[in-house]
């Protein structure tokens, strides 16, 4: 077996360490976010062991002198926190101290700063090189793991339970964020996520073959910047990974302008990629491009989460998921000026408005015969929507070739006081029920404003199982990322 493939096993004690060591813990800085993220998630704090030979408490944990007194054989995961000066003299300390499977090192300033880090970066894969060593290093330049499941995290603010969403991220600040930011937002959890830094080591493409047959893993989202320097072949090698991904990968490139390729240079010190060479990778893979922005990511990450999720539940393997395969859109509000707005938006953006008109019209008409608004598709109907004709004429119209449904909805103060709030939300959740006995797609509008109220009708939808977004361009372009994601995997079973 080669080393490489060797290497690989190495990733379960990554993400699940059964034995997490700090070496050069402290006081202050990143050793008391390590270890309330470790507190937090629930890891056994008997088998965290802070190193400093200068310290004999810390966290109300005992310190030890040097990595050689622990008493364990090996180390699962090990986290490096010190002065970049320090860093391969400690790194010659841990491999001739003990066995230890993966290494953290969170020190910055080495390939992404100077010659001297760059030169550092050098050493630390000349070391790797040894035969004798069988440790995985991810960083230099990285915030770290997060396994819900393996009891670990950086940062006491992470979500404890689990999800299906696998993370790994060139940016620790953008891990952290999404991680934050996805919960908050959308309620979204993750099973794994990993800020791989300067990748002096482990690659882009390890983390994603082992997250292609990890069974917590149902989604995976990419942050990328560019290749280390001290992996030539590493393009080809994502290039072929991506083409044997079996669940969806959400792939976010940082560097896209010749600009933001000399930002990469100072941040992660890897070397980006030319536009038409990743043009080419999106078109030969089934990979999703997501647009250079956070809230992209959020929003994709978002779709693909609550979707494969409304399958799970109902006991449909990954692989059996019937992905959209059309773009005829219906749209559903109360105001003629927005009902334009929302078509002349989708359309531009790709989304298809079929016009009810003739037969169609007239049989939405036979239903309820409006007087104000329209029957045209926006279906434009104010003072209805918590009648049954409101939703007799929905039904109608979805069963017209629809495979998407937009919604834009809102409510007033103290909504649930209405006499005409229980009707309307009855509506929206035949609406909902109905859509998806067709293995279609409902998604409400729900606009971002400070309100108790909103905020109070937005629990409850999320609550309900709704797809929420604040605006329409989110939500279309989400769909038409899942949309596109079904015509990549069709095109495969059809090869």
């Amino acid at each position: 077996m080669s080393k490489n493939k060797e290497k690989e096993k190495y990733l379960d004690p990554l993400f699940k360490p059964k034995t997490v060591a700090i070496y050069g813990a402290s006081e202050r800085g990143s050793t008391k976010h390590f270890v309330g993220g470790l507190e937090v998630q629930g890891f056994n704090k008997k088998n965290l062991y802070l190193i400093n030979p200068s310290k004999e408490e810390l966290f109300g944990l005992k310190v030890y002198k040097s990595l050689k007194e622990v008493p364990e054989e090996e180390i699962d995961h090990l986290i490096l926190s010190i002065r970049r000066e320090r860093l391969i003299q400690s790194l010659e300390e841990i491999f001739s101290q003990k066995k230890v499977n993966s290494i953290q090192i969170f020190t910055a300033g080495t390939g992404e700063y100077d010659t001297e880090g760059i030169q550092i970066e050098r050493d630390i894969k000349e070391m790797l090189n040894d035969e004798k060593v069988n440790t995985r290093i991810i960083g230099p330049n990285c915030m770290g793991v997060y396994s819900p499941s393996g009891h670990i995290a950086y940062l006491k603010s992470f979500p404890q339970e689990p999800g299906n969403i696998g993370l790994v991220f060139q940016s620790g600040d953008l891990h952290t964020r999404l991680i934050k930011f996805a919960n908050l937002r959308y309620g979204v959890k993750f099973s794994k996520g990993v800020s791989i830094g300067n990748t002096v080591d482990l690659q882009i493409s390890e983390v994603l073959e082992y997250f292609n047959t990890d069974e917590e893993t149902d989604i995976i989202a990419v942050y990328f910047e560019g290749f280390s320097t001290l992996h030539p072949n590493e393009g080809k090698k994502l290039l072929k990974t991506l083409k044997t991904m079996k669940k969806p990968v959400l792939f976010m490139r940082g560097g896209e302008t010749e600009r933001g390729q000399t930002a990469v240079l100072t941040h992660t010190g890897t070397i980006g990629t030319k536009q038409k060479i990743w043009d080419a990778v999106f078109k030969q893979t089934p990979i999703i491009k997501v647009p250079s922005s956070l809230d992209s990511i959020l929003d994709y990450i978002y779709i693909f989460y609550t979707y494969i999720n409304r399958y799970k539940k109902i006991g449909i393997k990954i692989n059996e998921i019937p992905y959209p395969i059309g773009k005829n859109t219906l749209v559903v509000l109360w105001s003629g000026g927005f009902g334009i707005l929302a078509t002349d938006t989708l359309t531009k953006l790709g989304l298809n408005l079929p016009n009810f008109k003739g037969e169609v019209l007239e049989k939405l008409r036979q239903i309820y015969h409006i007087k104000i608004g329209s029957l045209s598709n926006p279906l434009d109907m104010p003072w209805i929507e918590s009648s049954k004709e409101y939703l007799e004429i929905c039904k109608a119209a979805i069963a017209e070739d629809i495979d998407l449904v937009i919604i834009e909805t809102d409510v007033a103060k103290n909504f649930k006081q209405t006499k005409h709030f229980p009707g309307y939300y009855s509506n929206l959740k035949e609406i909902k029920e109905f859509v998806e006995s067709l293995d279609k797609l409902l998604i409400l509008i729900l606009y971002q404003y400070p309100s108790p109220h909103r905020k109070e009708f937005y629990d409850m939808l999320i609550e309900d199982g709704f797809i929420v977004y604040p605006t329409l361009p989110q939500a279309a372009k989400s769909y038409l990322a899942l949309y596109e994601y079904g015509l990549k995997i069709q095109a495969l079973k059809n090869q």
